[in-house]
């Protein structure tokens, strides 16, 4: 399964930057968390989450993007995430 790969679009949640890429399956949310707020120089201050707005479901960090069952040509938000307290 390692070499099985899925295409994606990666957006920020103001759509100002948006990235059309082929990802590993066995690659985990929080690597593309990591990868793209590296990439598009965004705050280090701050939280994201990923969300699947094709589901409309908050991906989870620790699983990969088949465990969180992402399929070709899904939409991914990377968004900033509020704690609440």
């Amino acid at each position: 399964m390692s070499d099985e790969k899925v295409s994606v679009v990666l957006v920020t949640l103001d759509r100002t930057r948006r990235a059309s890429v082929t990802l590993p399956r066995s690659m985990y949310v929080s690597d593309i968390i990591k990868a793209s707020s590296k990439r598009w120089f965004l705050s280090f201050n701050m939280d994201y989450q990923v969300c699947n707005t094709s589901t409309n479901r908050v991906l989870l960090p620790s699983d990969s993007l088949n465990a969180n069952n992402v399929h070709d040509g899904d939409v991914l938000m990377l968004q900033p995430f509020a704690a609440h307290g």
